[in-house]
């Protein structure tokens, strides 16, 4: 089974060895904390990369998009998500632990409930299930197992490395700190997504050597049930209202434009 073959795929990458420098001779890199199943353009950002770097060495963001996400329930976006632990929110992604009470038969249920009425509900919660129970550490690499099994899906071949591995410490914060993670791992170009383009300046980039890029994403519209159309929602609602191959063909959309 395909989503099987994703599982065991993820696993077996979940690290990039630091010496594996073969994987990394291309040129544009990406750069995002780690999501919760993220929605579709997140994955545009991957497939149009040669280099992505999981950001978890970054302060953790409360109610942010690292721990939970949006799904549909009778034709509105409703939050899920993995409860963590409790600890400072001023510790790092990678340092935060999902919490040990987490029921995972209990979300299941939840989304099971919210699709039943979908084409393919039982593959994608079948996947999901099997996704949940893999053994994390913390949410950066939960989330880092997730992303690895929606590429495998994808069948996008994008390398994924880690921050903390690459670029482990550093006094440098914003745009600084982007182009010390782009020179570490050998990069000549950085992709961003479109919407956040304001934080950087093309000039301190071309400054340092690097050209800084922009992906406008592309969220075609699918049939959900019958009710008006939900954009943007976690990845989990294309894959349960759409082939497998569509949802691929449209991870690899979007529109890269120079900054």
């Amino acid at each position: 089974m395909i989503e099987a073959l994703a599982m065991a795929n993820a696993r077996a990458t979940l690290h990039t060895r630091r010496d594996d420098t073969a994987l990394l001779r291309e040129g544009r890199v990406a750069l995002m904390q780690p999501y919760f199943l993220p929605y579709l353009g997140y994955f545009q950002l991957i497939a149009a990369s040669d280099c992505f770097v999981v950001y978890d060495n970054v302060q953790f963001i409360k109610n942010g998009w690292i721990e939970r996400n949006r799904y549909l329930l009778d034709g509105e976006a409703k939050w899920f998500g993995l409860p963590l632990a409790k600890d400072s929110h001023s510790r790092m992604i990678m340092e935060r632990q999902v919490s040990p009470h987490f029921d995972s038969a209990s979300l299941i249920n939840r989304l099971a409930f919210a699709y039943r009425k979908a084409p393919h509900v039982t593959r994608t919660l079948t996947w999901l299930e099997a996704l949940l129970n893999l053994p994390a550490h913390n949410i950066a690499e939960f989330n880092e197992l997730a992303l690895r099994s929606c590429c495998s899906l994808f069948k996008l071949n994008t390398p994924i490395i880690r921050a903390s591995e690459w670029a482990p410490s550093s006094l440098s914060r914003g745009q600084d700190r982007v182009i010390e993670v782009i020179t570490s791992v050998g990069g000549t170009s950085y992709l961003n997504p479109a919407a956040g383009g304001s934080l950087y300046e093309a000039a301190d980039f071309a400054e340092a050597g690097y050209a800084l890029e922009l992906l406008k994403p592309s969220l075609p519209g699918y049939q959900q049930h019958d009710k008006p159309f939900v954009p943007a929602l976690s990845i989990l609602d294309a894959l349960m209202f759409n082939e497998l191959e569509t949802v691929s063909g449209w991870v690899r959309q979007g529109e890269i434009l120079r900054a």
